[in-house]
């Protein structure tokens, strides 16, 4: 099952990637498994520098409150977050609901404006943008 989750986020990742390189050609980006291979992240980078992280969220990691000091970690340092969660587990509105609670939390502990981006994504691979939390 985590082979599986793996080759599933790789999907997503470089579908990812590919839609960053496309639309923003002097972006470059790299994709980070945690320790556990089940979430993984696309560190997007100009001239070497974060620009921002993309959570990739897996059905096992999905959700959890745990992560919400990554995600605030995240948008202190970078003033931009995206997370994606699988459709499988959380259909658009659902995952549009957990990202304003995220959102919230993450607003206050950031201190800052923060430039926010959430998705589902399909067995597939397709990415479907949520509902901006405001």
């Amino acid at each position: 099952m985590r082979q599986h989750t793996k080759v599933q986020l790789e999907t997503i990742a470089k579908k990812r990637s590919e839609q960053i390189g496309r639309s923003s050609p002097g972006l470059v980006t790299q994709t980070a498994f945690d320790d556990s291979g089940l979430r993984c992240a696309v560190q997007v980078l100009r001239d070497g520098q974060l620009v921002r992280l993309e959570f990739i969220e897996s059905e096992s990691t999905a959700g959890q409150g745990r992560f919400y000091d990554d995600y605030s970690e995240v948008a202190k340092g970078t003033g931009a977050l995206v997370i994606m969660f699988p459709e499988s587990k959380y259909p658009r509105d659902l995952a549009s609901s957990i990202f304003q609670g995220i959102m919230s939390e993450v607003r206050k502990r950031a201190e800052r404006e923060v430039e926010f981006q959430g998705f589902v994504y399909d067995d597939k691979g397709n990415l479907k943008p949520t509902k901006d939390p405001g």
